[in-house]
């Protein structure tokens, strides 16, 4: 959701903008736009389609969204690939923004992978709910790859939390 919004918030200020998905394992961008195309992501880094076939225009999101496709190949070696970074490349010469959906840092290596081609790496933490253990730790992630995180984003805070606090008004 973070990532559709991003893309949703760039595209309002008129910014072109191409959405991946990236978690290609539980792929759930696809669902929430209503869109179920047969090719995406893959098919563009095996080289079988280009890039400008395989993008889908949201108009409510106003932006390009990439999809991912199911696979059993390794995620981490679709990601650290030379096509992906082609890929990249290319989203780069059409595109003002390109937002890059990924899994969770400490689940599986993808978005340490991932945030070696980014501009800008921005994390996000669910409110009460992510330790800070576990943030520190997801941070030190970054760092093991020489990744900075520019952002982060705290997310699905609970209006009767922030009243606990005082910041309910």
């Amino acid at each position: 959701m973070v990532a559709l919004a991003l893309a949703q918030n760039f595209s309002g200020m008129g910014k072109k903008v191409l959405l991946i998905e990236g978690d290609i394992r539980r792929r759930v961008i696809g669902q929430y736009l209503g869109q179920s195309p047969k090719e995406g992501l893959l098919s563009v880094l095996s080289g079988e389609r280009p890039l400008s076939d395989l993008v889908v225009h949201d108009e409510g999101v106003g932006a390009d969204v990439l999809i991912g496709e199911k696979t059993s190949a390794n995620a981490a070696d679709i990601f650290s690939s030379e096509s992906f970074a082609r890929l990249l490349a290319e989203a780069k010469r059409e595109y003002d923004l390109i937002v890059l959906d990924t899994p969770p840092v400490l689940v599986v290596p993808d978005a340490r992978i991932i945030a070696q081609n980014a501009d800008v790496i921005l994390f996000a933490v669910k409110w009460d709910s992510t330790s800070k253990s576990q943030v520190e730790e997801a941070l030190r992630m970054f760092e093991s790859v020489n990744q900075r995180v520019s952002g982060l984003i705290l997310n699905l805070i609970s209006p009767k939390g922030m009243k606990r606090y005082g910041y309910g008004g």
